[in-house]
């Protein structure tokens, strides 16, 4: 028993110091060929255990790449190009053709022993086919030619694209090698528009897919895919601050804003229902056109309206919806309420017991809040009118809406609201005197130009 051990021991070393010795550079190789059109025909040494799409892609290398398997022919004779009296055949650079858009991988043809054998080498780079990837042998001739037709796919697929045609392509093995459709495909529908040749119009054809999958396509078919845009069709809500369980809500196609603030847990005692924001975010985010187009000219090109609108449209927020939480929350959603749309925002600010004054007083900053007070209130209590304030010109800023308004007796101001007060304006009084003159006697010519006309 020992004896059998020994000599299993014994030969298990010696396998393995066999296997451990034996050179890369021993392992024998084969000698096989590749033509047609690639960038690098020739004869290339291959190992035992490769496959054509091993010896397509060496042919496809840079040269410095391939040096240690291609076995270069008998030098030509290189003066030829750089001397030659054409200047297109100089140039050989400007030749060289798209090999990886134009080359055919599904007829490529495998010569062995006299006969010849076509694989379709797309099959195995998108299918994984091993079939259609032989294992190479000593003396075999690979012949790679030029796509003649194509196929397009698009829509709803893995891989879209142009595709090369193979005669006996059908829908299913073409969206096959397109990685097959995505989810959400509508398959009811697929659109084929054929091509019906030189100087002639296309013809359309929707076939469902699911019923007749092994329709025969031509050269030049463009096949389309469409999304069902009812596929996991979702509307989706946010709502942030003031409220309990804030975030990002999955409502059905009838849910109001009631009804996402009884499911977000209501809203806090912090809540400022006077600021609240509605907002849509797909509206918000489209761009204005006539912004901006407004944007790319100067302020002496602006008319009075137009600046107006740029004023307003900078100090709003786009997407707003016109909603009173402060009735919506009384009432119980019986008043100002309303069914909610995809990607709406809701944001109830944190009650801010304070009005903010800005400007030209003593003391700029946050005042307390009091009920009833009017804005010369907040103004005195930030140490009043600086010497440069122009205060007959102030405006009250509504924290919800961006709106200025100006100031009187009786206005409203509301936590949150900013109280401005802008600066005067220096002006010199020698700049007065002449824009008096100038206007004085522009008004004078006017006079006598009428004057003379009545004659």
């Amino acid at each position: 028993m020992k004896i059998k051990l020994l000599c299993i021991l014994l030969i298990l070393s010696l396998s393995g110091l066999w296997a451990l010795e034996l050179p890369v550079a021993n392992i024998p190789q084969i000698s096989v060929s590749i033509t047609g059109f690639v960038p690098h025909p020739g004869h290339y040494k291959m190992n035992p255990t490769d496959r054509i799409s091993n010896l397509l892609e060496l042919a496809m290398l840079d040269q410095a790449q391939i040096q240690q398997h291609f076995v270069p022919a008998e030098e030509e004779e290189e003066q030829y190009t750089k001397l030659n009296p054409i200047p297109m055949l100089r140039e050989t650079d400007l030749l060289i053709p798209d090999y990886d858009k134009m080359i055919s991988l599904r007829t490529v043809e495998l010569q062995r022993g006299g006969n010849s054998t076509y694989y379709d080498l797309l099959k195995f780079y998108r299918l994984g086919d091993l079939e259609q990837n032989p294992i190479l042998r000593d003396g075999d001739l690979l012949y790679v030619t030029i796509i003649k037709d194509f196929i397009s796919v698009s829509g709803c697929v893995g891989k879209p694209g142009e595709l090369e045609y193979y005669p006996g392509d059908t829908l299913q093995s073409v969206l096959s090698l397109a990685h097959r459709t995505l989810p959400g495909a509508d398959l009811s529908a697929v659109r084929i528009s054929r091509y019906m040749g030189s100087g002639n119009k296309y013809q359309f054809e929707t076939v469902d897919y699911t019923h007749n999958p092994q329709l025969q396509l031509n050269p030049g078919d463009r096949i389309m895919v469409p999304y069902d845009a009812g596929y996991r069709a979702r509307k989706a809500v946010t709502v942030s601050g003031e409220i309990k369980h804030h975030g990002e809500y999955i409502v059905d196609d009838n849910s109001t804003l009631w009804d996402l603030i009884q499911l977000a847990g209501g809203v806090t005692e912090k809540a400022d229902l006077s600021n609240a924001v509605v907002l849509n975010r797909s509206y918000n985010e489209n761009p204005d056109p006539e912004f901006e187009r407004m944007k790319m000219r100067s302020m002496a090109e602006l008319t009075p309206f137009e600046y107006s609108y740029m004023r307003v449209f900078m100090r709003q927020a786009k997407g707003v919806y016109s909603i009173d939480f402060q009735k919506l929350i009384a009432s119980e959603g019986k008043e100002e309420n309303r069914i909610l749309n995809n990607l709406d925002y809701i944001y109830i600010p944190e009650k801010m017991n304070a009005v903010w004054v800005s400007g030209n007083v003593r003391n700029p900053g946050l005042v307390e809040f009091r009920e009833g007070e009017n804005w010369k209130y907040y103004v005195k209590q930030a140490g009043g009118y600086a010497n440069s304030s122009l205060f007959p010109n102030t405006r009250i800023l509504r924290v919800n809406s961006g709106n200025w308004m100006k100031a009187k007796s009786k206005q409203e101001v509301r936590p949150g609201d900013m109280v401005f007060v802008p600066e005067k304006i220096d002006r010199h009084f020698w700049t007065d005197v002449k824009d008096i003159v100038t206007v004085t006697a522009s008004a004078i010519t006017i006079l006598i130009g009428v004057q003379n006309l009545s004659k």
